[in-house]
């Protein structure tokens, strides 16, 4: 199941986005996909003018929900689909100058058997739940966050810095490097894949306290709500599943 704004169900598996309320439209999309011994788990969040975010976004998602995965070498698969999808979004942007500068975030993980393989670009985030502890699995790809890794500010400089939402990589720049990896999955382990909409307003410890706690479905509901009640100034859009 695929969407921008409508509510997933499975019966460890939910996930919801809401526009917010500053946008005029949802640029985030998201992407639940199982397949005989995998899931595929994916966030996508655009950005540009004249639609180009939802495009963008759009294209991420179908490439992933398009590409035939095989088990034997999912991590290789994941850069193709990727890849796919930085080609598509290029050559749309040659087709259409409107769209020049369109582009989108990518983070998608593919759970098989008791291991999570996950490819990564832009600011959206993976989280694992692990013994009720949350550990942020991806790293932002931002400006701001080069400037922390070097030590040129600190993570409370960092909250008011002017960059601390310019992307430095996406999917429809010129050059990406995605981020990859594996990790292994426990029983009662939560993996929680996340726009920016959520993280901006919400640290770690109040995503934590809320991820370890009730059903998928309440879990899902009460980060959307708490980003609400931030300002929900951003699209966002969460995906909870559990092991």
């Amino acid at each position: 199941m695929e969407g921008n704004n409508m509510t997933v169900i499975d019966t460890d598996t939910w996930a919801e986005s809401h526009i917010g309320y500053k946008r005029k439209d949802n640029e985030d999309r998201f992407l639940i996909k199982e397949l005989p011994g995998l899931m595929i788990l994916a966030v996508a969040d655009g950005m540009g003018g004249h639609a180009g975010g939802e495009i963008a976004a759009q294209i991420v998602i179908d490439a992933f929900r398009e590409y035939n995965f095989s088990k034997e070498n999912l991590e290789r698969d994941l850069k193709k689909a990727l890849y796919n999808a930085q080609k598509k979004i290029l050559s749309k942007m040659i087709e259409n100058y409107d769209l020049d500068g369109m582009g989108s975030t990518a983070t998608i993980a593919v759970l098989y058997r008791n291991k999570t393989f996950w490819i990564h670009v832009g600011d959206s985030r993976i989280y694992l739940l692990h013994n009720k502890k949350i550990k942020q699995i991806t790293t932002d790809h931002t400006f701001i966050q080069d400037l922390i890794e070097d030590g040129t500010i600190t993570l409370e400089q960092a909250k008011t810095h002017p960059l601390k939402d310019m992307l430095d990589q996406c999917v429809g720049c010129d050059e990406i490097q995605p981020d990859t990896g594996v990790f292994n999955l426990q029983k009662n382990d939560r993996l929680l894949l996340c726009s920016d909409g959520l993280s901006r307003h919400l640290s770690d410890l109040q995503i934590e306290s809320i991820l370890a706690t009730n059903t998928v479905q309440k879990t899902c509901q009460q980060l959307i709500q708490a980003t609400l009640k931030m300002g929900g100034t951003d699209n966002v859009t969460v995906i909870v599943k559990e092991f």
